[in-house]
């Protein structure tokens, strides 16, 4: 079959003969999927769900919290960006807003805790009441009438453990972790700004 293509076109011009080739093989293409239109149809429609969790599945990020009562995926970086933008490098200070919100995103979304810096964390809670330093861990402490929570920090990195206790040391619940960062958030003595 090869050789009546080139025949037809011009045997010296090797472009025309790929030309001719591969119009041939478009118009046997087209043909087919004319007859098959049916059945190509339904393997597209079942594979598009497929395609679909293929796509959504190539980079996931590195942590999650909650947002707006759906579990989403993000980075730290992320998410400092989103809490606090326009603070590159700790040089700026949040405005007043962004503070309140990033208090209300923490207050409904405590894991998110352990993605923020201490720049960060000083801008959500103020000045913490009591600091301490241990070999290469920096201990920052929060204390209401009620609780107290304690940021554990390692190097230049973000929030590495957070401690949630009520006064008599017994460990708190996740709603009480909540309304005890609340607390924290609305009480006067922890909002002196950093």
């Amino acid at each position: 079959m090869q050789t009546a293509l080139i025949k037809d076109a011009d045997m010296n011009d090797f472009f025309a003969a790929a030309t001719v080739l591969a119009e041939r093989g478009f118009t046997l293409f087209c043909h087919h999927a004319r007859r098959n239109a049916r059945r190509i149809s339904r393997l597209v429609l079942a594979l598009a769900p497929l395609m679909v969790l293929m796509v959504g599945s190539c980079k996931t990020p590195q942590s999650a919290y909650m947002a707006d009562g759906a579990y989403v995926k993000v980075s730290a970086r992320q998410l400092q960006k989103d809490l606090f933008p326009g603070t590159s490098g700790g040089a700026d200070r949040p405005a007043a807003g962004y503070i309140a919100e990033a208090r209300d995103f923490v207050d409904n979304s405590p894991r998110a805790l352990l993605m923020l810096t201490r720049a960060d964390i000083g801008y959500i809670f103020g000045q913490p009441s009591f600091r301490r330093h241990d070999a290469n861990a920096e201990v920052w402490q929060y204390k209401t009438r009620s609780c107290v929570i304690d940021f554990y920090f390692y190097g230049k990195k973000p929030a590495s453990y957070v401690d949630a206790r009520l006064k008599d040391q017994s460990p708190v619940s996740g709603t009480r972790e909540t309304q005890c960062l609340h607390d924290i958030n609305a009480d006067d003595d922890a909002s002196e700004q950093i």
